[in-house]
């Protein structure tokens, strides 16, 4: 007895700092903050994330090129306007010289238009729609990347609030337990170290209570830093009304992986990228064959000699006024075979697209069966937990009426109540596990996140 009373002694003096402290800091009152939904937190999201916004700006990019290329079809027309002054000296026959003083003005006008140059414009012009596509849809894709991360961060925050709950019922039973104990002490029915060891137990799980907060207002903060909020201290989330977990019956992964193929925008990306680069290689071809294109011009001038009988600016801007019409044919004999060796570039260009597309292929369908096997597993842990949780849950109430007429001391109380806490912990753990794990098997069948 006196040494289970010393053990008991010196558990107490090692959780003493908690026990000081048996009222635990409570959180600022959550009516006090905005309480967001996960659909308002990935709304927010879409709107205000870098990464996305980044990604945007690339969409208005490529559509920018997208419209020029279509504007590159049509003429051009340039105009311009010339003024020149000259003076110096001319030599006369018997060796003299004059001076001279001279002004020419002018001004004209061209357009030129390509008839033909191997379809090169209209195929950047497909190219590029396939870039604008492409962008789009890598934007989506951040739009997911993001969802799915608040998802886990947004689960992480109910699971740890259900987790201060437990910590909180807890404390509260042990404190109960103290208090019983101590008049069962008083009376002489239990010895004072059953006294010490439940009020340690009680300190240390005053202490766990106050370790739960932090853990909260950590993985509160975690969620507001990813949606880049300017005051965390000011965020908290709704508590959704979760329905009763249902027995897990999921699709087939071949199946859930033929239709994330058409719904899924990595890989509608990287089609689109294919598409892209045989485009290209149309435009490296184009620079082999010949090219045609007409070409007008129309212009007038005047010009002025010191001492000489110039007619006036009017009568000369219209007496000299001239243009023309024209075509020409470029035939590409030999540059240096770089057209050729643009189009064998072109064409590793496209091999390599396929690659890149086989390969995003391949990762969706080892995420899909990565997360198969993750649902499966965490619903087979959630089950196990809920077995171990009613079966620790019947022990600790048995084991607590035999504490309470003394017929077990408080060590072994101790064992099953925490034995009991770790069981309820365990499934808090494996039931937001699993609603985690279907929520990205449902997001592979492009249903969308929601609590």
């Amino acid at each position: 007895m006196i040494r289970k009373s010393f053990i008991a002694l010196a558990s107490l003096f090692i959780a003493l700092p908690a026990l000081m402290a048996q009222d635990p800091v409570e959180l600022p009152a959550s009516e006090n903050k905005k309480q967001w939904s996960l659909e308002e937190c990935i709304n927010y999201a879409h709107e205000n994330n870098i990464t996305i916004q980044r990604q945007t700006v690339n969409t208005e990019y490529q559509e920018n090129l997208l419209k020029q290329s279509k504007r590159n079809q049509l003429p051009d027309l340039n105009a311009s306007v010339g003024a020149q002054y000259n003076s110096g000296f001319n030599w006369t026959e018997n060796g003299g010289a004059t001076s001279f003083d001279s002004q020419r003005y002018n001004s004209s006008f061209s357009s030129n238009v390509s008839v033909f140059e191997g379809l090169n414009k209209r195929n950047t012009i497909k190219r590029n729609h396939s870039n604008l596509l492409a962008a789009f849809e890598d934007m989506e894709k951040a739009k997911n990347d993001i969802g799915l991360q608040i998802t886990g961060f947004y689960l992480q925050v109910l699971f740890n609030k259900e987790l201060l709950s437990v910590a909180k019922e807890q404390y509260s039973t042990s404190q109960l337990q103290v208090e019983r104990t101590k008049k069962l002490v008083d009376a002489g029915s239990q010895a004072m170290g059953s006294y010490l060891e439940i009020k340690s137990q009680a300190a240390k799980e005053a202490l766990n209570v106050t370790q739960q907060e932090n853990a909260l207002a950590m993985s509160l903060l975690n969620l507001a830093q990813l949606l880049d909020l300017e005051r965390p201290i000011e965020f908290d989330i709704q508590i959704p009304q979760i329905p009763e977990l249902n027995t897990f019956t999921p699709d087939h992964p071949t199946n859930v992986y033929n239709t994330a193929l058409d719904i899924m925008p990595e890989i509608k990306s990287a089609n689109h990228m294919v598409s892209s680069s045989e485009y290209d290689l149309k435009i490296a071809k184009s620079f082999i064959y010949p090219s045609l294109s007409i070409g007008a011009n129309y212009g007038t001038s005047a010009y002025f000699l010191e001492g000489a009988n110039n007619g006036s600016f009017g009568d000369q801007w219209k007496d000299n006024r001239g243009g023309g019409i024209g075509a020409t044919l470029r035939i590409p004999i030999f540059n240096k075979l770089q057209a050729r060796n643009g189009v064998a570039n072109a064409k590793l260009s496209v091999i390599d697209a396929q690659f890149k597309l086989k390969q995003e292929k391949l990762n969706l369908r080892k995420s899909i069966q990565q997360a198969y096997a993750d649902a499966m597993a965490a619903y087979n842990k959630y089950l196990s937990s809920e077995e171990a949780v009613n079966s620790f849950a019947e022990s600790f109430r048995y084991t607590e009426k035999k504490f309470n007429v003394g017929l077990v001391n408080s060590v072994d109380y101790n064992v099953a109540k925490t034995d009991f806490t770790r069981a309820q912990s365990d499934l808090l753990q494996a039931k937001y596990e699993y609603i985690l794990r279907t929520k990205i098997l449902d997001f592979y069948k492009g249903i969308p996140i929601e609590l």
